[in-house]
């Protein structure tokens, strides 16, 4: 397993240990939560865990030192107001709401910019699709979009 995504599922009670037993995990995001207590020490121990998100829940106590948690960004750790050791982190004394703030618009810029991309391939894939669907069905696109032609009726009297 590379991936785990347990964010915004109202879990409780305090983070597994054994989830230090997963050498292969890569993500682990335990983000939007109810947990409690302390962040196991073990999950430092995961070589190829890069990314990991605790923001959001009841955690207290200090972040654990480690290469794993010292490489991540202070918003994954925001919404845990019994967390501390976050200056290195953050590379403050606190944590100010500006940061979650930034962080939000950032996601905008990120979601403007990835819609900006995904447009120009999804316009082109539409007419590609739409050019070859009216080349093969020629005669049925003519006769329900093509060009009608109208009878002009006069009365003789």
């Amino acid at each position: 397993m590379r991936l785990l995504n347990l964010s915004d599922n109202n879990f409780k009670n305090h983070i597994p240990r054994h989830l230090s037993n997963l050498t292969n995990l890569e993500t682990l995001d335990l983000s939007s939560n109810k947990l409690s207590g302390h962040i196991p020490q073990d999950l430092g121990k995961l070589s190829f865990l890069s990314y990991m998100n605790f923001s959001h829940n009841l955690l207290q106590g200090p972040v654990p030192r480690g290469t794993q948690f010292q490489r991540q960004k202070c918003s994954s750790f925001l919404g845990n107001p019994g967390l501390y050791g976050l200056e290195e982190i953050c590379q403050e004394s606190h944590v100010p709401k500006q940061s979650e703030e930034l962080s939000e618009a950032e996601e905008q810029v990120f979601s403007w910019i990835a819609a900006a991309i995904a447009f120009g391939p999804g316009l082109f894939c539409g007419l590609v699709i739409g050019h070859i669907f009216t080349s093969h069905n020629q005669e049925w696109f003519t006769e329900k979009f093509g060009r009608r032609k109208h009878r002009v009726v006069t009365s003789a009297r």
